[in-house]
């Protein structure tokens, strides 16, 4: 019997249950009664045997072996829920690592992008040298004009000393954190 009708094997047994219950609480010293005397303590014989009928051992077989797949098929559903949980559950982990270092990088970028801007705006305000290089200029200009004050012609030792002099106060300035003009 490969195939089950659900519905009236469960007809079958809920009339077959009146049935079965007046059997048991027939006198066990009786051994054989017949079918009249049956009907006359009123067992349904006919909802019995259609009971037995219904339930015979290829139909009691067929519904073992439909539960045992069933229970295979429950397992094997169980199997790949758990594998899809450990999955979600490594997943998850990836997840916020990837977002953990996501904002790592977000906030290391951050900084090298305000570096840069920093270091455009310093470079667009002049560099560093070409700070040095007008604050030598201005000195050489101020030397001029004294020594021209004075009628003193400037060679070209002294204006280097005047150099030297500049870069080195320049320098010392910068050691102890001093800014000169415009920087």
């Amino acid at each position: 019997m490969s195939e089950i009708n659900y519905q009236a094997l469960r007809e079958a047994a809920e009339r077959a249950i009146p049935a079965m219950e007046r059997l048991l609480m027939l006198p066990a010293d009786d051994d054989l009664l017949s079918e009249q005397e049956l009907k006359d303590y009123g067992v349904d014989i006919d909802a019995l045997n259609a009971f037995k009928f219904l339930a015979g051992p290829e139909t009691v077989l067929a519904l073992l072996d439909e539960r045992e797949r069933n229970q295979q098929y429950i397992k094997s559903r169980d199997q790949e829920n758990e594998d899809i949980a450990l999955t979600v559950g490594k997943l998850r982990v990836e997840l916020e690592a990837a977002k953990s270092k996501l904002n790592e990088q977000r906030e290391y970028y951050e900084g090298v992008i305000s570096d840069g801007s920093k270091r455009i705006a310093e470079l667009e305000s002049g560099s560093q040298a070409q700070k040095l290089v007008e604050a030598i200029i201005v000195a050489i200009e101020n030397e001029q004009e004294r020594l021209f004050d004075e009628d003193y012609l400037m060679d070209s030792k002294e204006c280097i000393d005047v150099i030297r002099e500049e870069v080195k106060r320049w320098d010392d300035s910068r050691a102890a954190g001093i800014g000169i003009k415009g920087e």
